[in-house]
């Protein structure tokens, strides 16, 4: 009898498997959207994507009205947060996201909340805030056979052609009272064109582009390799913040070697000068950041450099005899506007690489050549000194 009850409690549990897995309903393009009653709005005639494989991820959309847009994201239910948000370029940052959860905590409902990614850490992610236009008592999460659904309105004539799309860790939920996102397990972006419903990726702008003032389309999707943000800052460095202070080193601590100093000087600060306009162009390229702090200060220090060394590189062209009666005023413009440039260089690439929170070794490595810059250069006036006492 006691063989018979086990024969018999096997095949159970496999009928219970097999129920238990036929209600973890996957979703797909092909069928129609399962909770469409419980979606605050029609969805019947919506397009659909698959947004991410991986992740199972379906989206759903719609230009319901005008000015106003439908849609309704699909995705496992993991114990985890979901998100899309919405980017003019492909940038996390900068961009905003509506995501979707359901826990115990919130007394089993399922809660909707917009997200501003400000910046790249938890706390520069704000709950109940952000550039999107929602459309009042159309926004919902539903959680049903094991998948959830956000579904939302947005108010505007063509939503932003990047979708960011994530999904958060397991257990790792938003909470009453600030709702604080924690970082997400897996992230993407892709460029979408709503009419072809067409994924795409774009490129990052390519530094040999760049150089050359030929530059690819900007805003990739891309964190693998290495991102434009990171471009910007490495010639930033390297352009104004490396080249251009050895460069003033050369004229001033080498003009015995008449005349290769001013062949040397040329040298290296007209490639300073090349690699930071790349770096400009970049910048000016990367997704509108405004939410970050000091970007503001960081942009118009930029834009501050970049007139002073093409008022230098003008300057140059104008140069008069060492004759002439004018030469000791330009003389003075030229150095003193050169030094206050190299002085605000340096300082806004430690603010770059401090608004982008980097890790310590940029800026460490940075403030070392920052350093032994500073003691050269003190060295050297030290001895023009003395050589100027004998």
């Amino acid at each position: 009898m006691a063989g018979s009850a086990r024969l018999l409690l096997l095949p159970l549990c496999l009928l219970g498997f097999c129920f238990a897995v036929s209600h973890q309903k996957s979703d797909s393009c092909a069928g129609d959207l399962a909770v469409a009653h419980l979606v605050p709005f029609d969805t019947s005639a919506f397009h659909c994507i698959t947004l991410w494989k991986k992740e199972d991820f379906i989206l759903r959309y719609k230009n319901t009205a005008t000015n106003q847009w439908s849609f309704v994201l699909s995705a496992p239910d993991t114990r985890s947060w979901v998100s899309v948000g919405f980017s003019g370029k492909g940038a996390m940052v900068g961009s905003s996201a509506m995501v979707g959860w359901s826990s115990s905590s919130s007394g089993g409902k399922a809660v909707a909340k917009e997200y501003y990614l400000q910046g790249r850490s938890s706390e520069s992610v704000t709950a109940d805030d952000g550039k999107l236009t929602l459309v009042r008592n159309r926004t919902a999460t539903v959680s049903s056979s094991g998948r959830l659904y956000l579904a939302f309105e947005l108010s505007t004539n063509h939503p932003q052609p990047f979708l960011i799309y994530a999904v958060g860790n397991q257990g790792s939920l938003p909470s009453s009272p600030d709702f604080t996102l924690q970082e997400h397990r897996d992230m993407g972006s892709r460029g979408f064109n709503y009419a072809s419903e067409t994924l795409f990726f774009v490129n990052r702008p390519r530094v040999l582009d760049l150089v050359s003032a030929t530059l690819s389309s900007g805003g990739g999707s891309s964190d693998a390799g290495f991102p434009a943000e990171r471009w910007h800052g490495l010639l930033s460095m390297m352009g104004w913040g490396v080249l251009l202070p050895i460069g003033i080193m050369v004229a001033r601590y080498f003009r015995r070697q008449d005349p290769y100093w001013f062949y040397g000087h040329m040298a290296v600060q007209g490639v300073g000068f090349l690699v930071g306009i790349a770096a400009v162009i970049i910048g000016f390229r990367l997704e509108d950041d405004d939410g970050l702090k000091n970007i503001d200060v960081h942009k118009a220090i930029g834009i501050a450099i970049l007139a002073m060394s093409s008022l230098q590189v003008t300057a140059v062209l104008a140069r008069p005899n060492k004759m002439s009666k004018v030469r000791r005023f330009w003389n003075w413009y030229h150095h003193n506007i050169g030094r206050i440039a190299i002085l605000l260089a340096i300082a806004n690439v430690f603010l770059g690489l401090t608004i982008a929170k980097e890790v310590s070794a940029y800026i460490v490595s940075y403030g070392v050549f920052v350093a032994v810059w500073v003691v050269a250069v003190a060295a050297f006036e030290f001895k023009r000194f003395y050589e100027d006492d004998d």
